[in-house]
C-alpha cells in the first residue's frame, strides 16, 4: 500500500502528495521525477495506487522520453552569444510581427528550464529562453512564430497545429531538432 511521501512499486519511483484537489493527478516531470497527487477528500490512497498502476506503461514511456531529453543548461552565456541571441530574435521577431500583423508585441530574453518560449497574449508579452542561443536559427524561428500563434490560439490542439502548419510548414521537423528528438520519433 503506498503512503505520503516517497513510494517505489516494481519500477517506479513516485512521490505521493496528499492535498485539496478534484481528481487524483499523475505526473512525470521534465527531469523524469513521478509524482502522484492524491485529493484529501474523495480519493484513498489505495485508489490512488489502483490508478498509477492502471498507468504503468505510460508512466514508463514518459520517463524514458524525460531521460532522452537535453536537460537544462546551467551553464552561464557569455555578453557575446545573449547579444548574438538578441539581435537574431530581434529580427525575426520584428519580421514575424509585421508579416502577421501582431504590432506592439514585447519580448524579453530570460533563463528558463523547461521552455524555449511564453507568450502573455493577455498582455501581449513573450519571453524567450536563453537556452535558444545555443540552437540553429530555424529553431529559433519556430519558437518565435510558435510564439506568435498563441495571439490566435491559446492552445497547442487541432487549430493551432493547423495554423502552424500554414505559416510554417515543416515546423514539426524544426520541433523535434529543438528538443533533440530523432528524426523518426512521433509527437
Amino acid at each position: 500500500m503506498i503512503r505520503e511521501g516517497e513510494n517505489r512499486l516494481d519500477d517506479i519511483s513516485f512521490t505521493v502528495v496528499r492535498r485539496k484537489a478534484k481528481r487524483i493527478i499523475l505526473r512525470v516531470k521534465a527531469d523524469g521525477s513521478v509524482w502522484l497527487t492524491v485529493p484529501k477528500r474523495g480519493a484513498t490512497l489505495r485508489e490512488a495506487e489502483a490508478f498509477l498502476l492502471s498507468r504503468r506503461e505510460w508512466i514508463l514511456r514518459a520517463m524514458e522520453r524525460a531521460k532522452a531529453r537535453p536537460q537544462p543548461s546551467d551553464r552561464e552565456w557569455t555578453p557575446m552569444e545573449l547579444a548574438r541571441l538578441q539581435t537574431l530574435i530581434g529580427g525575426l521577431h520584428a519580421q514575424w510581427a509585421a508579416r502577421l500583423g501582431e504590432h506592439g508585441v514585447e519580448w524579453k530574453l530570460r533563463r528558463m528550464k523547461t521552455r524555449w518560449g511564453v507568450c502573455n497574449w493577455k498582455k501581449r508579452k513573450i519571453t524567450y529562453s536563453v537556452m535558444l542561443a545555443d540552437k540553429p536559427r530555424e529553431c529559433v524561428e519556430y519558437v518565435v512564430v510558435h510564439e506568435f500563434t498563441h495571439f490566435l490560439v491559446h492552445n497547442h490542439g487541432p487549430s493551432f497545429k493547423a495554423l502552424m502548419d500554414a505559416r510554417l510548414p515543416g515546423w514539426r521537423e524544426l520541433r523535434r531538432r529543438l528538443n533533440g528528438r530523432a528524426v523518426n520519433q512521433e509527437s
